[in-house]
């Protein structure tokens, strides 16, 4: 997709404008609200319409985004919509076969890093969305940045949603049965683990490292902790190199984490949702993952989950401030061969842009939306609220990429994968980690599949 280039990266940059808490709707004010009568007209002539929506999720799964879709079937009677839950990969393998044999989905939800989205959009599956955002206000909503990530060649190939962050969940309990303090220092974290340990617990970090995309969220902090948020935008849109030293100690110290025993005495066996749930029933006492956990949690657990919180992971670099993590986790498309586009636009502006929708995505814990809201008016989920109000207490220091394995060439996250299983199993070494990634990267940029410069201008 897109993205900024290097003379330009200071005045864009992602930072700059997540930093301002109000950005992208994790610390908006009273008053914020959308326009709430801009609407797209759906088509009004009585005519069938049948549109087909691919969503992340187990097949059967009804959320916030269903709910949504039976609102807006049941004020336009003539539109039928049929959403289909297609798995949690990042880039769903069988799309692009689906779209290339005119029998993909009218709209679908997913990744905007360089990896599929570029090779949907070079093969012309994306329709160019700029004039909806131009026409219906998005402009007016999605911060610039967003759109510097969804759009290449000055126009929009999908709406930006879902803010996402990563910090450490734990449980108080836990903590306060073995006389642990909320971890200031990276000593303390690491006494804090030992302090489990002995107290008998397995798994002090929970982390399923048989996915091998968890292992990414610790390697995306822990890089952008060592390098600060000028030294990651130097390498991915200046001259900067993955094999630099900040990059090196960053993956020493994961590993470090590992030979400690923080991840337990084989996280490569474990699988990601097994540890969630292990963390919830009180088995594993910490886990660093979003706040997307919490809804099913939320539901599950009742009352019983006021006995967990969060805080940020303290700095491993003595004098160094914390930086938050963010990134947008999706971006939605409608695919250019639909019969009905108009209307497939209408139902993203339904849902991504009506203050009730808005509303019940973020109360559902299923999406932060993009753009400021009126959080008066919203009752979340109490672990939630301390997640948002963490991320807002440390924004001023600027922030970092949750996820790099979404904003850089999907060559490069292959590599990078097997690379930090290799790297925990003592089978790499942090040099040869990092002079592994360093090389995909140089790769992939050799053949343009990194990030694109972006941006849309309306009216010009």
């Amino acid at each position: 997709m897109s993205d900024q280039n290097p003379e330009g990266r200071a005045a864009i940059s992602r930072r700059t404008i997540l930093k301002h808490g109000t950005a992208l709707g994790l610390a908006a004010t009273a008053g914020a609200g959308l326009a709430g009568t801009r609407r797209a007209a759906a088509q009004e002539s009585g005519e069938p319409v049948s549109l087909t929506v691919w969503l992340n999720g187990e097949p059967g799964t009804t959320n916030a985004l269903t709910e949504i879709y039976a609102q807006y079937m049941a004020e336009h009677p003539n539109v039928a919509i049929e959403s289909t839950f297609v798995g949690s990969s990042l880039f769903n393998p069988t799309l692009l076969p689906a779209l290339n044999a005119g029998e993909g989905p009218d709209i679908w939800m997913g990744g905007t890093g360089p990896g599929q989205p570029a090779a949907l959009v070079a093969a012309g599956h994306a329709l160019d969305l700029t004039p909806y955002f131009c026409g219906l206000g998005w402009n007016e909503t999605i911060p610039e940045t967003i759109v510097n990530y969804t759009s290449s060649g000055g126009k929009l190939w999908a709406v930006g949603d879902s803010v996402e962050t990563t910090l450490m969940f734990y449980n108080k309990d836990v903590f306060a049965e073995n006389g642990i303090e909320i971890p200031a220092t990276w000593a303390d974290l690491m006494a804090a683990c030992d302090t489990l340990s002995q107290a008998g617990f397995a798994m002090p970090i929970g982390l399923g490292g048989a996915d091998k995309w968890p292992i990414s969220h610790w390697q995306s902090m822990l890089w952008g902790r060592y390098a600060g948020p000028e030294g990651v935008d130097n390498v991915m849109f200046g001259e900067g190199r993955w094999d630099e030293e900040p990059f090196v100690q960053a993956s020493a110290k994961l590993k470090e984490l590992a030979d400690a025993g923080c991840f337990g005495p084989n996280p490569l066996a474990e699988l990601q949702d097994d540890v969630v749930a292990q963390f919830w029933r009180g088995d594993v006492p910490m886990i660093y993952t979003g706040p997307w956990i919490i809804a099913d949690a939320e539901r599950d657990l009742g009352d019983e989950i006021a006995k967990f919180s969060v805080f940020a992971v303290p700095s491993p670099v003595e004098g160094t401030p914390i930086y938050p993590t963010e990134d947008i986790g999706t971006g939605w498309y409608i695919n250019s061969q639909t019969a009905a586009p108009d209307v497939a636009a209408d139902v993203l502006n339904f849902m991504l842009f009506r203050d009730e929708s808005r509303r019940m995505l973020l109360e559902s814990g299923d999406s932060v939306p993009v753009g400021e809201i009126d959080l008066t008016e919203i009752e979340l989920p109490t672990l939630l609220e301390e997640a948002f109000a963490l991320s807002n207490e440390h924004r001023e220091n600027g922030t970092i990429h949750a996820f790099l394995d979404t904003v850089t060439p999907a060559t490069m996250t292959d590599v990078t994968y097997d690379g930090l299983q290799a790297l925990l199993a003592g089978q790499m070494s942090p040099e040869e980690f990092n002079a592994a990634v360093q090389a995909a990267w140089e790769a992939a940029k050799a053949e343009n599949l990194h990030l694109q410069p972006g941006g849309v201008t309306c009216g010009a």
